[in-house]
């Protein structure tokens, strides 16, 4: 089975959206799909997700949001949960979760930059966000 590692490394909301489309349209192909966070893209995966804090003030964060809704978009949250009951492997940055306070919602696993480049080592796709 392909190998594929996604790196949510940036704060823009639109980027976080794009690494979790990704992740899981690479799971339905059949990718074994490893997705880190850091920064406040770990907020995504915490047990009290807060998405509109990343990259947006609130009124533009409300704005997208109405968009999306209006299209049919998926909210952030409900791509995170997805990406899980899917079975993509999800990691948040250990120094973000204890600067951040973050607890990882249940199936997250807590890791670092070294889990990062060993699976990235044999990934046959390293993509970042």
């Amino acid at each position: 089975m392909p190998k594929a590692v996604i790196m949510l490394a940036d704060n823009d909301i639109a980027r976080a959206y794009h690494a979790l489309v990704i992740a899981l349209s690479a799971r339905a192909l059949g990718y074994e799909v490893h997705l880190f966070a850091t920064g406040l893209g770990a907020l995504i995966f915490s047990r009290r997700p807060r998405s509109r804090l990343i990259g947006l003030p609130l009124l533009a964060s409300l704005y997208i949001r109405w968009k999306m809704r209006k299209i049919g978009a998926k909210r952030l949250e409900e791509l995170a949960a997805e990406c899980l009951r899917s079975g993509v492997y999800v990691y948040v940055d250990e120094p973000v979760t204890k600067m951040l306070g973050v607890t990882p919602m249940d199936g997250v696993a807590v890791a670092g930059s070294l889990t990062f480049l060993a699976l990235a080592r044999d990934a046959d796709l390293v993509l970042a966000f």
